[in-house]
């Protein structure tokens, strides 16, 4: 018989799911990964689903936390960037001269 109506109900049917937060956009995609990956990644959604509401929000929230460290780590700055920076101010002050 599927869902029903309720007495105050306009038109369309309730949601199955809570209403997303606030800039929160939902979107289906395929990921292809080696089977110790999904071993991985089901447990640290499994362990991110005991703070959220739904699979799909624990699933966002470890994404999330992995593209906010590797970002962290990226913008760390490398002892061989250092080293570059410190030849080009070498050679700019040797062409100065």
């Amino acid at each position: 018989m599927g869902r029903r109506r309720t007495q105050d109900q306009e038109r369309g049917l309730r949601p199955l799911y809570p209403q997303l937060p606030e800039n929160w956009v939902s979107r289906a995609i395929r990921v292809s990964m080696p089977a110790s990956g999904w071993r991985l990644l089901d447990g640290l959604v499994a362990r991110a689903a005991e703070e959220t509401q739904t699979g799909a929000r624990a699933v966002g929230q470890v994404l999330m936390t992995l593209m906010r460290t590797e970002a962290a780590i990226a913008r760390e700055p490398h002892w061989l960037d250092f080293e570059r920076q410190k030849a080009a101010r070498l050679l700019d002050s040797a062409r100065a001269a």
